[in-house]
């Protein structure tokens, strides 16, 4: 991930924070990877290797 991106998951975060808007997903995911912690979505080969519920 770029410096571009980052700065605008930055933004996000903390647009999010101002709304109170953080119980999400999105959030969580805006706020690790704006303190710089790996992006907690699974990527779909992550995905794709999980069985599925039958």
């Amino acid at each position: 991930m770029d410096q571009s991106e980052i700065k605008n998951w930055q933004k996000i975060a903390s647009d999010l924070e101002a709304a109170g808007a953080i119980h999400s997903g999105f959030y969580l995911r805006a706020r690790a990877i704006a303190d710089g912690e790996p992006d907690p979505m699974p990527t779909l080969s992550e995905l794709s290797q999980k069985p599925s519920a039958a």
